[in-house]
């Protein structure tokens, strides 16, 4: 489990051997099977790798168009950002903990979106590879609102560490209030 950098920057939350850990079963069965893939490379490894800098990218983009990344960058920087073009990208560079459930989101996000979609029969919706989907798009919701919910893994100022003031974390008391529905404070 570890980053994938490239001149400096991270252009990838997983690897391969990420990939075919989680669901080696794929892979043994060979029921994902390289060969009918159009545009596939001739290495299985490295049309993972590839799918993993995809998904990395996508991830990011989903962060960015997200209201907890505008929360948060008002929470850290102090300063609104009203449109969406001047709103700043988000810097995997500046991830200083938490890259596990970086790159289990990321393994999940390809087997979801990527992997097994090319092989289910949805006109089956009892089919393994249909329920697995299910599972991978459950776990990478899950991962993404959590890591969306609690920044304290994001180096805002890039200083190297990771100060009190630059978390954001969200939480959900465990009392009702009267309409019963949970409070959410932030701090």
């Amino acid at each position: 489990m570890s980053f994938i950098t490239t001149g400096g920057n991270i252009t990838s939350y997983a690897d391969y051997l990420d990939i075919r850990g989680t669901d080696q079963r794929i892979f043994e069965a060979n029921t994902f099977d390289i060969n009918n893939v159009p545009g596939a490379p001739a290495d299985l490894d490295e049309y993972l790798d590839d799918l993993a800098t995809a998904a990395t990218t996508r991830i990011n983009q989903k962060i960015k168009s997200s209201v907890r990344w505008r929360e948060y960058l008002g929470y850290a920087t102090t300063q609104g950002y009203s449109s969406l073009e001047t709103i700043p990208e988000f810097n995997p560079n500046l991830i200083l903990s938490r890259q596990a459930d970086f790159t289990s989101m990321c393994v999940a996000y390809v087997l979801k979106e990527y992997l097994l979609p090319k092989i289910a029969d949805f006109g089956n919706p009892e089919s393994p590879e249909v329920q697995k989907i299910q599972f991978y798009d459950n776990k990478f919701n899950d991962l993404f609102t959590e890591l969306t919910n609690i920044f304290d893994y994001y180096d805002s100022d890039s200083d190297g560490s990771i100060q009190d003031d630059e978390k954001m974390v969200r939480f959900q008391a465990t009392r009702r209030s009267r309409g019963r529905k949970p409070i959410t404070r932030i701090r």
